[in-house]
């Protein structure tokens, strides 16, 4: 597990999230199943509503990008909403040029290319999310485009979402013709407990987080669930404060270290900061080590955040640690490397854990395979270097 918690826990649930991941749960399934069934009824229209952070965002969205493959789709943000706004962002995304138009040639454009569409058996969507917080004007003009028709059919098939108690909004005053079509009413609900563990560890896990389990085990997924009421939105945020938390508690881990030795004289030292090493006789080396004993590209340091590796790149001479040969070793801190005349001590090395142990055990395929890659890339920057001398 990465130790910079806080970084993590923006990617998996704060402001650099990827919007993209969606994970789905039953009622997020059920509310996209609702959806597709209800705008293919005759009256074309629904209603989700559920609390702020209930994921309605993210199912519309999601419906949005299914149903854009055969219709129009619109998708507009309600809050503070006016017909103007309505009007200009519904024909921009269905692609009707407008100039500078007054509205009623907005409605008439929008009149037209509705029913247009509708003749060929293609009825656009409007999506209003948020609807609930809409000006009255606009919800105004949302009942006038509920009655729009062609052929007896409606030319505009329309999902609003809101709060609870959006069910309400077909009968209000001037909201007639959105109470004729009768839309139906899905409300969403939260996750259950289980549903929360995978949520948390899968989202993780996308962030590029390992051992979830360990972040987020059963006793943590339970409070989670409890604290956010098992509402995506809150879930984000109590699982980005426990992980912000987890970074206050953890004390910083030092940076391992390599100090290169010479007949006791020191020659230089490496903070261990990047993913790779490769020691050798080469200035094309990364931790250069000058000694005639010492291959062109002798051994690769792998360093991981809880373990780092030691491994023979086919070198002439060998490796050495404590005095003892071989070709892989995991290296723990003060461990010495000796490499002919020269000695390489590791500091601040990560504790290994059992199960860092069984993953090294299965890794001996892909440890060749990387350093295949390895020698391919230094031969490549030493033809490079080879043509600008």
């Amino acid at each position: 597990m990465q130790s910079n918690h806080s970084s993590l826990a923006s990617k998996a649930f704060g402001e650099h999230a990827d919007t993209g991941l969606v994970v789905a749960y039953q009622s997020h399934q059920d509310a996209l199943r609702f959806l597709s069934s209800a705008l293919g009824q005759a009256n074309g229209m629904a209603l989700l509503q559920g609390p702020t952070g209930s994921g309605r965002t993210t199912i519309i969205k999601e419906l949005l990008a299914r149903s854009s493959r055969d219709s129009s789709v619109a998708l507009i943000e309600g809050a503070h909403l006016t017909p103007r706004r309505l009007l200009t962002n519904m024909l921009s995304q269905f692609g009707v040029h407008t100039v500078s138009e007054d509205d009623d040639q907005l409605l008439h454009k929008l009149n037209n290319f509705v029913t247009q569409e509708t003749r060929f058996a293609r009825p656009p969507l409007l999506i209003i999310d948020n609807a609930d917080h809409a000006t009255s004007s606009a919800l105004r003009l949302v009942n006038w485009l509920a009655a729009l028709d062609t052929r007896g059919k409606y030319s505009l098939r329309m999902v609003l979402t809101g709060k609870e108690r959006l069910s309400l909004l077909p009968k209000q005053d001037g909201m007639r013709s959105v109470a004729r079509r009768h839309p139906a009413t899905y409300s969403l609900n939260p996750l259950t407990e289980r549903e929360t563990m995978i949520y948390l560890r899968t989202r993780l896990i996308a962030a590029g987080g390992d051992r979830v389990e360990k972040v987020f085990p059963m006793d943590v997924c339970d409070r989670l669930h409890e604290w956010s009421r098992g509402w995506p939105g809150a879930l984000n945020e109590r699982a980005s404060e426990a992980m912000e938390g987890m970074t206050e508690r953890q004390p910083a881990r030092p940076i391992p270290r390599v100090t290169v030795t010479c007949d006791g004289e020191t020659v230089a030292e490496y903070e261990l900061t990047k993913r790779q090493y490769v020691i050798g006789r080469t200035e094309l080396a990364d931790i250069l080590v000058e000694d005639r004993y010492v291959s062109k590209m002798h051994a690769m340091l792998q360093v991981y955040g809880n373990v780092i590796m030691l491994v023979d790149l086919n070198s002439t001479n060998g490796i050495t640690v404590n005095s003892r040969i071989g070709v892989k070793f995991v290296l723990k801190s003060n461990d010495i490397i000796t490499l002919g005349n020269h000695r390489l001590k590791i500091e601040n090395a990560p504790v290994m854990t059992p199960e860092m142990d069984e993953a090294i055990k299965a890794t001996d395929t892909i440890t060749m395979a990387s350093i295949d890659d390895l020698r391919r890339s230094r031969a490549r920057r030493a033809i490079t270097v080879l043509k600008h001398k």
